[in-house]
């Protein structure tokens, strides 16, 4: 369902207002035990979170924090980061492949794709950081089930997370073992898309206490087919995007002594889609592309994290050592863009294998709260490696070189710069590392205030080579062999400040400054004969100034939070192309990016509970992008990809506890506003309503839920590129039906 821009503010205002009459309540809070009937049953769910570096309630954070807990997730069907994170305020996700979509932070980006360098949003698993030092290689989105919370971290996160999280930063905490008992859940899903296939679930977990208050194990496997629904007419296949999800994870927690605990995770998750799922706007039947194969997408995460924290009553000790690696592997067709090299080619093709591969090892001492003076601080170190490899291949290749530039190159070029049909093979490798010494201490100076500062003192180093030959190589540097090296080093210190007032137990608001940063890095081409190529691109950085507020009502059912945020950008990063179809980096431009957040959570009855939040934000940018002199690229004022004006969401929720069944309704809308999906070019995106419903009821251990997302069939566009012209949709009207169980 399509509306226009000024239909789309008017409804993203009506929602909000209405809303506000409801009392606005937040989708991240549940109300507790609701069977009692007493006030303090109803009042609202305190979700505590450890994305901070050590334990603390959302709302007791100086700074802008969303958390949704696993059994949140569970009632809202969400099994991915499009079904969490596109409700939650200031967060675009651009999906597009499965695996490789991006998440944007209060509109802090230049592209809805991947950059070519560091994102600018991070990715933490239990706090390990997943955001590669350059080129991005997967965002890993794991599945919800049996999850114990994600939480958004809105604003720049250097001084605690380092140069992975620019806007923000999502952190995915995956749930301990339990030493209390057995514990065992399974979930089954089958759904039917709209125009496309039938998809299903598998999910099991497990806990297992192997030694009485001292050994337990949990395991949990998910087995996901996400059903296509846009058919490539070029290979004949309906459906073609299909999405095969498996994995799982291994988790091991032994407690020697009450004091000191060591945990041990593995995790596992690959997602191979078996045909990109855009579709093509210049085919006349929607929902439909056309490639001469199918563009197989394969992305992979492995994790081996092993942890100890120990307790000094005064302060606890924690310590992790972690190994991570991404894998992604992937085919297209580039007929449309490298075709014209060799006229008469009836297909060229593209692979990219890749590898992230690296360690992450952090120690530091959380102070246990409570004293006048509360701290953190710590240490790490990471080293990253990556391989990607760039095969381009053209049908009788060699034939075709041979016979449009033998009589310039001379006889034998074919066979020599495109054998077997290859016109380019370019091979990168990549090393970085990251030290860094970080803290943050808090004083309190009463009761109602207290002041928080904190900072990141950091080096960083990264270094690359490409390696290439072929054809393409010869026409683009004038040699059949190209050998390009960089390095770039950053050293410097990210700060933090904040100021805190709480007058009482209903109110606080706070004042936060907050520096964050990127890693820069050397290009991995060389100037072409149409473009100067600079050898690296510097760091970029931003200052985040934000005022919130938290407040309660009656009772503790009511609270309502408020953030408003300034954020000026300099010497912004943007992926830039060659005439030739080669990418690199450049520096240039500011951006002033302001906005305001609110949401809320209202428990109107023992049943009844309503959510909503809603975002303002006005991305710019603040001069002129021109990194080569002359005629500006981007003219002062253009909005930055991906940053819609509005976002709401809303929730309502119904229990009825005290029936025999147990049933529940969960009604939900989502609205965003259009926005670019591109600085220089791109479609436009955005602009879309979508509307769910799902209703359970529970036959003792046995629960069975009857869903429809998308209610109105929205064919929204999430991302897309123009050249060629490539669009992502929302998936199309889904129904199903769900089944759990539970020991």
């Amino acid at each position: 369902m399509y509306v226009s821009q000024n239909k789309a503010i008017h409804i993203a205002l009506a929602g909000s207002a209405l809303a506000s009459i409801l009392a606005m309540p937040s989708y991240g809070m549940a109300a507790q035990g609701k069977a009692s009937g007493s006030a303090e049953s109803m009042e609202i769910e305190e979700i505590i979170i450890t994305a901070t570096k050590r334990p603390e309630a959302v709302r007791d954070i100086s700074g802008s924090v969303s958390a949704i807990t696993g059994s949140q997730m569970e009632k809202i069907g969400a099994e991915s980061m499009s079904d969490y994170l596109t409700r939650t305020p200031g967060v675009v996700f651009n999906a597009s492949t499965p695996g490789n979509s991006t998440v944007v932070i209060r509109g802090v980006s230049t592209t809805t794709g991947i950059d070519q360098g560091q994102g600018t949003t991070g990715y933490f698993i239990n706090e390990v950081p997943l955001t590669d030092p350059s080129y991005s290689i997967a965002t890993p989105d794991i599945d919800t089930f049996d999850v114990e919370n994600v939480a958004v971290l809105r604003g720049p996160q250097g001084t605690l997370f380092g140069s992975s999280s620019l806007g923000g930063a999502v952190n995915y905490k995956a749930a301990e073992p339990s030493l209390d008992g057995w514990d065992m859940r399974m979930q089954s899903t089958i759904q039917d898309t709209k125009g496309g296939a039938t998809g299903y679930t598998g999910k099991v977990m497990l806990n297992v206490p192997l030694v009485e208050d001292k050994l337990a194990v949990r395991g949990v496997f998910v087995y996901r087919k996400d059903a296509g629904f846009i058919d490539n007419i070029g290979t004949g296949v309906d459906n073609a995007n299909r999405t095969l999800v498996r994995g799982g994870r291994v988790q091991a927690l032994w407690q020697p002594s009450e004091d000191t605990k060591f945990t041990y995770l593995y995790l596992q998750q690959t997602q191979n889609t078996r045909d990109n799922g855009y579709q093509s706007p210049d085919i006349a039947d929607f929902m439909q592309k056309n490639t001469l194969l199918p563009e197989t997408s394969n992305f992979g995460t492995l994790i081996h994290n092993l942890r100890m924290d120990h307790d000094f009553s005064f302060a606890t000790l924690t310590a992790t050592v972690t190994s991570h690696q991404k894998t992604q592997d992937t085919i297209a067709d580039y007929t449309p863009s490298f075709g014209a090299f060799f006229p008469g080619t009836e297909l060229v093709t593209v692979a990219q294998p890749a590898k992230s591969k690296g360690e992450t090892y952090e120690i530091r001492l959380a102070s246990n709260g409570g004293e006048r003076f509360d701290y953190v601080v710590g240490v790490m170190h990471d080293n990253t490696h990556q391989y990607i490899k760039n095969i381009a291949v053209a049908e009788d290749g060699e034939a075709i070189v041979e016979a449009i530039y033998g009589p310039l190159f001379g006889e034998g070029i074919g066979a020599l710069s495109a054998s077997g049909g290859l016109f380019l093979n370019a091979n990168l490798t990549g090393f970085a590392k990251e030290s860094a010494l970080f803290g943050e201490g808090t004083f309190h100076f009463n009761d109602q205030w207290k002041v928080t500062v904190g900072g990141r003192l950091f080096h960083q180093q990264i270094k690359s080579r490409t390696v290439s030959d072929g054809f393409y190589t010869l026409f683009v540097a004038g040699a059949l062999e190209s050998d390009v090296e960089g390095t770039q080093k950053a050293t410097g210190f990210n700060p933090k400040a904040s100021l805190t007032w709480t007058p009482n137990d209903d109110f606080m608001s706070y004042f936060l400054v907050s520096k964050g940063f990127r890693f820069g890095g050397p290009n991995i081409i060389q100037s072409t004969p149409a473009t100067e190529v600079p050898l690296s691109y510097d760091s970029d950085s931003l200052i985040n100034y934000e005022l919130g507020t938290r407040s309660t009502f009656l009772d503790k059912r009511l609270q309502l939070d408020a953030t408003a945020f300034y954020i000026d950008w300099s010497d912004i990063q943007l992926r830039l192309r060659t005439p030739e179809q080669l990418n690199y980096a450049t520096n240039a431009g500011k951006a002033r990016i302001y906005g305001l957040e609110a949401s809320a959570s209202f428990v109107v009855t023992e049943e009844l509970m309503l959510s909503s939040n809603a975002t303002y934000l006005n991305a710019k940018l603040d001069e002129d992008f021109n990194p080569g002199g002359g005629e500006a690229i981007v003219p002062k004022g253009t909005t930055l990809p991906g940053a819609s004006r509005w976002q709401v969401a809303n929730t309502l929720s119904y229990d009825w506890a005290e029936s025999s069944l147990e049933p529940t309704l969960v009604l939900a809308h989502r609205y965003i506003s259009s926005a670019p999906g591109g600085l220089i070019s791109g479609t436009p995106q955005g602009g879309y309503n979508i509307f769910d419903a799902r209703v359970g009821v529970q036959f003792g251990r046995v629960g069975v839920t009857a869903f429809v997302n998308n209610i109105g069939n929205s064919h929204g566009v999430t991302s897309g590129t123009i050249d060629p012209l490539q669009l992502y949709i929302v998936r199309p009207r889904t129904v199903g039906l769900t089944l759990n169980y539970k020991l």
